[in-house]
Formats: C-alpha cells, sequence, structure tokens
C-alpha cells in the first residue's frame, strides 16, 4: 500500500504578512533635556507648549523665546507681554506632538486595498471589478489611516530641571595643622 504525501502550499502575501508581524520594530527613546540650552534643539519659537513651574502649576502657552537662562512664553489667553521664566523657576516642560497626516493615509490605502486585489487574482472577475473594488475599500482605509493619524497626539516632556540636593552635607577636613569639619546647607 502506497502512502499519500500531502503538501500545503502557504501563499506568499500570507508568509510575508506573518513575516513582518514576528520581526521587531524598531522604538526609539525620547530625548528629555536637563538644561535650557539643549531644549533649543528640541522645540521651535511659536510652538505651543505646556510649563510646569516649580510651584506645580502648569501654563500653556505660545514660546516666544528661549535662551541658555530664560524662556519666554506667550500666554494664549494673554495678548500683552510674553511670560519670562528663568530656568530656576521651571519644572518641566511638554510639547503636543502629532504625527503627519500622509503616512496614515497612506497605510490606510494600503491595508485596505492591497488584501483585495491579492484576492482578486483568484477569482472569476474582471479587472475592472477588482480594481473597482480594491479601490473602494482602499478609500475606506484612508479615511480611516487619515482620522487615526488626526486624533493621535501625545504630550511629550522635553525638559525636567535638574534635582538639587537639598539637606546638610558634612565632610571631614584635614590638613598638616589642622582637622575640622566643614559642614554646608542646601535648600
Amino acid at each position: 500500500m502506497r502512502q499519500r504525501r500531502s503538501t500545503v502550499r502557504v501563499p506568499w502575501p500570507v508568509l510575508l504578512g506573518v513575516i513582518a508581524l514576528i520581526l521587531p520594530a524598531r522604538v526609539e527613546a525620547q530625548e528629555v533635556a536637563d538644561s535650557l540650552t539643549d531644549v533649543q534643539r528640541l522645540i521651535k519659537i511659536g510652538d505651543t507648549i505646556y510649563v510646569t513651574n516649580t510651584a506645580g502649576a502648569t501654563i500653556k502657552g505660545t514660546l516666544a523665546g528661549l535662551s541658555d537662562s530664560a524662556l519666554q512664553l506667550q500666554v494664549v489667553r494673554d495678548s500683552g507681554v510674553p511670560l519670562t521664566l528663568p530656568e530656576r523657576d521651571v519644572n518641566n516642560i511638554a510639547v503636543k506632538r502629532s504625527d503627519s497626516l500622509w503616512n496614515g493615509m497612506l497605510i490606510g490605502f494600503a491595508v485596505g486595498s492591497v488584501p483585495v486585489a491579492l484576492l482578486g487574482l483568484g477569482c472569476v472577475c474582471t479587472a475592472e471589478d477588482v480594481a473597482g473594488a480594491a479601490g473602494g475599500y482602499g478609500a475606506i482605509g484612508l479615511l480611516t489611516g487619515l482620522l487615526i493619524d488626526t486624533l493621535n497626539k501625545e504630550t511629550a516632556t522635553i525638559y525636567v530641571q535638574p534635582q538639587r540636593s537639598s539637606g546638610i552635607r558634612i565632610s571631614p577636613l584635614l590638613s598638616k595643622s589642622a582637622a575640622g569639619v566643614r559642614m554646608s546647607v542646601g535648600f
């Protein structure tokens, strides 16, 4: 008696999809500055930012100016002179980041149209029917991608004031002619 051997054929698009899901995605760490000098690389004049001062109050405004020692914030509800905050009074700075709209639309179109087009290769349909169905589902995916990118905004912290040590520090003071204690108070 002869054994029958069965072969399972996996379509290449399914195989590529499984491989894409298995591969790890690249993740980048978010940079957080610890001085206003470093903040200058992360934001630009005109960006809407959220500044939390050392008292804990958060102020929303537009960045009007930035130096190594202070920032100027045009508060949204005021139309007058920008508020100047020295670095020592700024606890942290956050900014809203959003994704560009075109990539969500492109990804949505591809997700909607490509599977329909691939499935259409195996059916008994005309090329016009497959193209019309793929275009229709692609348009739905395009609008979905646009909606997702429009709503997808995150608040990213870009500056955190370095911790200042507080308390009393005591250290020995020794020399050939004397001995003592050095005491310093930080607050």
